[in-house]
């Protein structure tokens, strides 16, 4: 191990600190590096290929003798099958193989459960072909509402134990080992102090319940594949996934293959937000399904869900109801936290609240956060960008704006009194300045008064996340005589940019011009990636991507040093590849043909995370990620509709890779907020158990109209952590935006809509709500 003394913090609060890295490390870009491409505005690097329709995504594969499956599914929310007649469909035109997926006598728990599957040789003639099969169920007894679900008397949706299943997109963390209980099972708690004793001797007590509906991932492109058997013990697929490795590791684990034996190729991906992790979809074997049909029939399969199935069986974020009890000083700072939350994951686990309450206000010294898994007869849940953080936050930042009202206090500044991370804390002062926020509260209180109808108002919330950056990512740098830079890797793009941004680091290394340098990835034949969940990949992928290519760097130096006759620290690179030893130069293409064989080949890869500065996540030692959001809305009082007008989002992402991509994560991230805010509600029927809205017309999403003004600060922060300085923006920049635009329509209306989606039916029943005191 080796130590360097480094630069390490952001804006004007920088200090020196001591980082211990492995003895093959480069040292960390700090903050006295200077950066010539790394960090840049750079266009992506495949953004012609996507504009023009150039580039393939799974959807778009076409294979000689390709046949397309489709999947009978269960119409009932809990039934017997009873029989099951596959025959009818075997003779239907165009059908090459039927495979039955449950077995006779199988209790199926959610109206949409996989029950068979046919390959034809047209999806159209697929989907005909299910009407062929005679399936016969026995309907049982189930349960939708959640409330329901917790009575004594309420049909019983598992008869066994209940294991909690965990992807790459969850947040790390042991899972809960409790067991079930009826229709409930207890999740992780997050303990600190003695809640209760705290509530007993504060100041002031608030308490409220706050509620977030069922959110589908509603990616663009629905879960898929295309599967090729290249022999008995051989296997290409074109996976639409997250992460190549797990879903080649599932598929090698499901036909007894060695993980070798498998290539999974994922070139481009249509979205994901943490639904895609594995070759199955969270609530049907999409992949074993595909990988089957196309043994039996030996041709290539086609398996891609469509919309409705994609609602039904491709992932949702759970809802949630939480209790929220806030204990303070007469000074707005707070003594006790105490959440109990509760919400349904349909048949599975998950339905936590994140870290909002337990990691930002940490000042407070009395805090426990628990949680409730509740069971339905429903599609299972799984990873849904920041799982749990967008419910938690709702819940929080509402309550503490609310009890800053109860004590006449800015909601900024009990923020501030609160909040231990100089970095969130430096965003507040810098977001309240930018944005107006003093002038704009007057303005929206002078409104109130004259009661208006079209109401402006703000609101503020926080975030946190941690940088969950994998070791054990593997790439390859080839320098060729020909001076080309190629760098490789299994990494798949799900649209964050993550190619760019390995190019970028290549060229800064390099000295080489971007456009110069070749990025192979999404095939696991590239080497070993990590699967793009958790806000990840570029903390993973780009150190790896640096220290490969140093290596290589440090190999041409040699060469170079041969060449001038000198040791090889008496020469330097500079810019464009030249290398220099007193007068005697070097072009890179010069240098290049000193290689021996074809080409210089080095690979290199991520150590763990070694440092944490300026501040730690919770329990951990891995760098905090901090973000605010700052919220302006339009709220109509006579028809109750809300409109997000603008967001101020600033930022920390550690060193920032490419500002382009970092500017459009966020952007994503406020856009999917501003749905998940105003419009996004899975709706069941609570007496046919089915969901009456598996579509984009009655399921709505942001569109074009909904997106506010954004505007982005990026907070720089150098955190010591690994030799880029990266960290993700995925998952931070969805968390806050939900609360904020809840708290700028409480500031509008003078009145908190303690539930989500705010639809112009719980808007106008808030206003018919007294005002709480202080809100004039």
């Amino acid at each position: 191990m080796k130590q360097h003394r480094l630069k390490v913090g952001f804006s004007q609060n920088y200090r020196q600190a001591v980082v211990t890295t492995p003895d093959d490390e480069p040292r960390p870009w700090d903050a006295d590096s200077q950066l010539t491409q790394v960090g840049k505005p750079t266009p992506r690097i495949d953004g012609v290929l996507k504009v023009t329709g150039a580039a393939k995504y799974t959807f778009d594969i076409a294979l000689p003798g390709m046949l397309f499956a489709a999947v009978l599914r269960c119409p009932h929310p809990c039934a017997k099958l009873v029989a099951l007649d596959l025959q009818p469909a075997e003779r239907a035109e165009g059908v090459r193989a039927v495979l039955a997926v449950a077995e006779i006598g199988d209790r199926l728990l959610y109206a949409g459960q996989d029950v068979a599957a046919v390959a034809a040789t047209s999806a159209t003639l697929a989907r005909e072909a299910l009407a062929e099969i005679v399936a016969t169920f026995e309907p049982l007894p189930f349960v939708v509402d959640p409330s329901r679900a917790q009575q004594p008397d309420a049909p019983a949706v598992h008869q066994g134990a209940v294991q909690e299943r965990r992807t790459e997109g969850d947040e790390p963390g042991e899972a809960s080992a409790a067991k079930r209980r009826g229709n409930t099972r207890p999740g992780r708690s997050q303990k600190r102090g003695q809640a209760a004793k705290g509530l007993r001797r504060a100041h002031t007590v608030f308490e409220a319940t706050y509620t977030t509906a069922v959110q589908t991932h509603s990616a663009l492109e629905s879960h898929g594949l295309v599967v090729r058997w290249d022999g008995p013990k051989a296997m290409t697929a074109w996976a639409s996934t997250q992460s190549i490795f797990s879903t080649r590791r599932d598929l090698a684990d499901m036909f007894d293959l060695e993980a070798n034996q498998v290539r999974v190729i994922t070139e481009y991906m249509g979205g994901g937000f943490g639904g895609k992790f594995g070759a199955n979809a969270p609530g049907s074997s999409v992949g074993w399904i595909a990988a089957s049909l196309a043994r039996k029939a030996q041709a290539p399969v086609k398996l891609m869900c469509q919309r409705d199935e994609e609602h039904l069986v491709g992932g949702n974020r759970p809802d949630s109801r939480q209790r929220v009890r806030l204990g303070a000083d007469s000074r707005g700072r707070l003594v006790a936290v105490h959440v109990q939350a509760s919400g349904t994951a349909g048949i599975a686990t998950g339905a936590g609240v994140g870290r909002n309450a337990f990691g930002i206000y940490s000042r407070c010294p009395n805090t426990l956060v628990e949680s409730l898994d509740v069971f339905t007869n429903a599609g299972p849940s799984t990873a849904f960008r920041a799982p749990g953080h967008p419910q938690g936050a709702f819940a929080i930042e509402s309550a503490l704006d609310e009890l800053a009202l109860a004590l006449g206090q800015d909601p900024v500044d009990i923020r501030l009194a609160n909040d231990g991370h100089p970095v969130r804390r430096y965003q507040l002062e810098l977001g309240r300045e930018r944005f107006e926020w003093t002038r704009r509260r007057e303005h929206a209180r002078a409104q109130r008064r004259r009661n208006t109808r079209l109401r402006r108002g703000v609101g503020v919330a926080s975030s946190i996340w941690g940088d969950y950056s994998n070791p054990g990512v593997v790439v390859t740098v080839v320098v060729g005589r020909d001076a080309s830079i190629e760098v490789r890797n299994g990494v798949q793009d799900i649209g964050g940019g993550i190619g760019t941004s390995m190019a970028l680091v290549a060229a800064e290394v390099f000295g080489r011009p971007h456009d110069r340098v070749r990025v192979h990835i999404g095939d696991s034949e590239l080497g070993s990636g990590v699967g793009s969940g958790g806000s990840s990949t570029t903390g993973s992928v780009t150190p790896a991507v640096r220290n490969a290519c140093e290596k290589a760097r440090a190999g041409l130096l040699e060469l170079a040093a041969t060449k001038f006759g000198v040791a090889a620290n008496k020469v330097q690179w500079e810019a464009g590849g030249r290398v220099r030893f007193g007068r005697q130069t070097l072009e890179f293409e010069e240098l290049c043909k000193h290689i021996s064989g074809d080409a210089l080949v080095t690979t290199g890869s991520r150590p763990k995370t070694y440092a944490s500065h300026p501040y730690a996540y919770p329990g951990s030692s891995v760098p905090q990620i901090a973000g605010v959001q700052f919220a302006e809305v339009e709220v109509d009082t006579w028809t109750g509709l809300v409109r997000c007008t603008q967001v101020l989002a600033i930022h920390d992402c550690g060193r920032v890779m490419n500002e382009l991509t970092v500017r459009s994560q966020i952007n994503g991230g406020v856009i999917g907020g501003v749905g998940y805010a105003l419009f996004e509600e899975r709706v069941m029927d609570n007496d046919l158990g089915v969901m009456v809205n598996a579509n984009f017309e009655q399921y709505k999403i942001a569109g074009a109209r909904d997106v506010p003004q954004i505007d982005i600060v990026l907070t720089q922060v150098v955190t010591g952590s690994n030799s880029t300085g990266a960290v993700g923006i995925g998952e931070p920049a969805t968390i806050p935006t939900a609360a904020a635009i809840a708290n700028a329509t409480a500031n509008a209306l003078g009145v908190h809509v303690r539930s989500l989606p705010l639809t112009p039916r719980q808007v106008l029943a808030a206003l018919s709500r007294p005002s709480p005191q202080g809100a004039a």
